[in-house]
């Protein structure tokens, strides 16, 4: 079946998932996007149905949506689907607030709506198999979970200062743009955060209101622990999720899977998931696998992709870290 999905703000994301849906075959898309120079440059490189300024001049009906919108419009973008009863999925973070998400969540159970949101690495095959090797036992009980995520984030995206980025309430800085990604991989893998501590700062990075560090602690009803470090100035790019189990460690280290469980300072069954691919290829790609889930899931078949309740529980997380710092205190998650 081919779905006409309307994808909701179509910059930098937007465009990946406009190229994730047509990469399935299985969708043909129209957009809302009031930016002139964007649309015209979608319609010239992607085959667009339909092109709106705003949601006020749609008069047709769409199968699902796609919500790429600046995180402070997500609350509102949200609505009009439902309103629409249209399923949808949302780009991360779920919002910039926890005001109003409660009864979103609400509206979707009692319309029955199909909603994900857009948290890209539980697609890749790198991820899964390191959930997988967690779930199989291969480390025995998890403990301790140190994830690593620094780069020179200018260097990938010039723009910084003038995007979402540069500003809290529209969804950027280290911690509601970064961080999310890691507190999501944790949910999906550990389960349910209880207890959260956080230190960040501005260290370099100039030109925008948001922080470029972060270090949050986050305890789990389980028990695990877990340690989360990013900052967005560093010239290595570092990307290192390390599980400690009864058993023994689980290590990725960007797209090298390894595993070890004695002193020996050697690690076995290395396996790099992206050898000989172009990292920006596997990145889109991921957009593409994500697509196809998305679509699965809407036809009642499989589907982790995250959930709108697993999305809230991450924000409460992502503002529990700010939180954190300002009280100087651990902040416990309802």
């Amino acid at each position: 079946m081919i779905y006409n999905i309307l994808i909701i703000g179509a910059g930098g994301i937007g465009k990946r998932h406009i190229k994730g849906y047509l990469g399935t075959s299985r969708a043909k898309i129209s957009i809302v996007e009031p930016d002139f120079n964007k649309q015209k440059n979608l319609n010239s490189e992607f085959e667009i149905q339909h092109t709106f300024n705003s949601l006020d001049e749609i008069n047709q009906k769409f199968d699902l949506a796609i919500i790429c919108s600046p995180a402070n419009w997500h609350l509102e973008h949200m609505q009009f689907c439902i309103k629409n009863n249209l399923s949808f999925m949302v780009e991360k973070p779920l919002s910039t607030k926890i005001d109003g998400l409660e009864n979103i969540i609400e509206e979707v159970r009692e319309k029955k709506l199909f909603v994900r949101v857009g948290y890209t690495r539980r697609n890749s095959l790198v991820s899964r198999a390191l959930k997988d090797q967690i779930m199989n036992n291969k480390i025995g009980e998890v403990k301790l979970a140190y994830i690593n995520s620094s780069q020179e984030f200018p260097k990938y995206r010039p723009d910084y200062q003038t995007i979402y980025y540069a500003k809290e309430e529209t969804g950027g800085g280290a911690i509601l743009d970064a961080s999310t990604h890691m507190i999501d991989q944790l949910i999906w893998i550990l389960g349910i955060p209880e207890e959260v501590g956080c230190m960040y700062d501005r260290l370099v990075l100039e030109g925008t209101e948001t922080e470029d560090t972060c270090l949050i602690n986050i305890k789990f009803s389980n028990g695990c622990l877990a340690n989360i470090t990013v900052n967005q100035f560093q010239k290595p790019n570092i990307n290192t999720y390390e599980f400690v189990g009864t058993k023994g460690n689980i290590k990725l280290d960007h797209s090298t899977l390894m595993f070890a469980d004695d002193d020996s300072g050697v690690w076995k069954d290395q396996k790099d998931y992206m050898k000989g691919q172009d990292p920006m290829e596997v990145h889109q790609n991921n957009f593409l696998l994500q697509a196809n889930k998305f679509l699965d899931g809407y036809e009642g078949k499989d589907c982790d992709l995250a959930t709108l309740e697993e999305a809230y529980l991450n924000l409460k997380v992502v503002l529990a870290a700010k939180s954190s710092w300002k009280d100087k205190k651990i902040i416990k998650i309802s």
